[in-house]
């Protein structure tokens, strides 16, 4: 190994292989090398207790464990977790030859993966690539994990000068600082740099990304569109594009640019949850049991597993037929899995609600709400996840008050809603929209309530009465919203003008502004 003696001696590595004489052989190839600090695992528990434990410098994992959760679920944990920095060497070490396998492999960014059998020189060479790349990017990564994005710049800007051979590492990192700062043009000059001398997919889907943030997301789509065309393995553009079209409502496309992936990379969490969750909200409530479960099961046993998860397979079972066996399971492992009694309280209660509403028990649904409501009112802590869902049935069941009432709560506390919520408050304002219109179409159709408009007029002429000795606003606002609401019962009634001309004689008499004709806004 060409590393300089002072690293190869505090180097700590962990060797991760269900089977002994393999870890024994590669540890023994690493006490030639000089490798003083080594720790073997046999299983992924113990590698993530290790890694938990002590930070180490490389990780050696082979990709199949022998058990239910491999190598690369692991890494997924321990990345998704922050349990191993990214100044940690990761390789995926496997005999494992197969396409979807081996891209799922690079997908969840390792360092390097070196397919069996190998000899201790390809280890070494391997091994020494990627601990010099990491050493150079250090303190990137140490600015990256303290979020310092005008450090993480800095930090790029001194590898660009003293270890040029890692200068697209670094420009692809300082572009996406400069994004996350909202310095788009000067990322969408590091992208078209970059895209002048190479045709490295990153740097074209970055510059998709610059077009999207602009605001510019037809050509954005068109970019990203290509680049799939020309690069098919490439999974992120794969989840731009889906993210895209999920951002713009068009969950059809969305659902097929996220399966395509899957189809390639399978086992992807993030992806997965969210064909799970396009699938519920188009209705697809099979298949979205069926990616659902998938998740959970990749999750199970892990620190990645959540009760969220259980929740929208949960919500898929309600909607299939001789489901009742597995909900009621369901809903048990959602209820241990939460800890907290009065928050599963809340969700059982959000859960007895979708299922009255699915057996057209209305009214029960609503109990079931109501209930909820109160109990999640008197929670000590709040969950995103509680409230969200909460605010998710009552949408459902056209609580549209309380629901926009917890997404307020939710904001409020500097919370984000998910898409999905968004997009069902997006749709709920429009049905209300449309029955107000047709409301308002059906009884222009049907003529004036002549007797409802005199009513109305006789107690603006009270109002007027005690408005006219003395101004009073709240008096003026009920006047108004008289006003309102006969003229666009009536607009061109003789007695509809003659209210307006009297109201606008009170107002200016006491200094007030005239009142225009305004029909109720629908």
């Amino acid at each position: 190994m060409f590393l300089p003696t002072e690293v190869i001696d505090k180097m700590r590595v962990v060797i991760a292989d269900a089977n002994q004489v393999v870890r024994t052989w590669v540890r023994s190839q690493l006490s030639q090398a000089g490798v003083k600090h080594v720790t073997m695992a046999g299983t992924s528990a113990d590698l993530l207790r290790q890694c938990s434990s002590v930070t180490p410098d490389v990780v050696l994992c082979d990709y199949n464990f022998g058990e239910k959760h491999d190598g690369l679920r692991v890494l997924e944990e321990l990345r998704l977790k922050n349990i191993l920095p990214l100044s940690s060497v990761f390789m995926i070490v496997t005999g494992e030859r197969v396409r979807k396998r081996v891209v799922s492999a690079a997908e969840f960014a390792p360092d390097e993966y070196l397919l069996k059998p190998f000899t201790s020189g390809q280890l070494g060479e391997r091994l020494v690539k990627s601990v010099e790349k990491k050493l150079s990017l250090k303190f990137i990564y140490e600015q990256m994990a303290a979020r310092n994005l005008v450090a993480v710049i800095a930090e790029c800007d001194k590898v660009l000068e003293k270890a040029p051979r890692y200068s697209m590492d670094a420009l692809r990192i300082r572009a996406e600082a400069l994004i996350a700062l909202g310095r788009l043009d000067e990322a969408a000059e590091i992208y078209k740099a970059v895209m002048a001398k190479n045709t490295v997919p990153w740097a074209r889907i970055g510059y998709a990304l610059v077009l999207r943030e602009r605001g510019d997301i037809e050509e954005a789509a068109r970019q990203a569109a290509e680049i799939n065309e020309e690069f098919p393995d490439f999974m992120g553009v794969y989840d731009f594009l889906g993210e895209l079209h999920e951002r713009n409502g068009e969950l059809a496309q969305a659902r097929t640019y996220y399966e395509r992936a899957d189809s390639i990379a399978p086992d992807n969490l993030r992806r997965l949850r969210s064909i799970g969750e396009i699938c519920l909200e188009t209705g697809d409530a099979e298949n979205a049991a069926n990616v659902m479960r998938r998740v959970i099961e990749r999750t199970e046993g892990t620190t990645l597993a959540n009760a969220e998860d259980h929740l929208t397979l949960i919500k898929s079972l309600i909607a299939l037929p001789d489901a009742a066996t597995e909900l009621n399971q369901r809903v048990a492992s959602m209820r241990s899995m939460l800890g907290n009694e009065q928050e599963a309280s809340v969700l059982t209660d959000v859960i007895e609600a979708r299922l009255r509403s699915q057996r057209g028990d209305e009214s029960g649904a609503r109990e079931a709400i109501n209930r909820a409501l109160q109990a999640h009112a008197s929670l000590s802590r709040q969950s995103v996840v509680t409230t969200s869902e909460l605010a998710e049935a009552c949408f459902a069941s056209g609580n549209d008050e309380a629901a926009t009432g917890l997404l307020e709560k939710l904001e409020a506390d500097g919370a984000e809603a998910p898409n999905r919520l968004k997009r069902q408050q997006a749709r709920s304002a429009r049905e209300r929209a449309q029955a107000a219109t047709a409301q308002l179409a059906a009884e222009v159709a049907a003529g004036p309530d002549l007797d409802h408009v005199a009513a109305e007029l006789l107690r603006l002429g009270e109002v007027l009465k005690m408005l006219d000795p003395r101004w009073n606003d709240a008096f003026a606002e009920d006047a108004r919203s008289i006003l309102i609401e006969v003229f666009t019962l009536a607009p061109r009634e003789r007695r509809v003008i003659d209210a307006h001309i009297q109201y606008n004689r009170v107002a200016q008499k006491h200094g007030h502004d005239r009142h225009k004709p305004t029909a109720r806004a629908v």
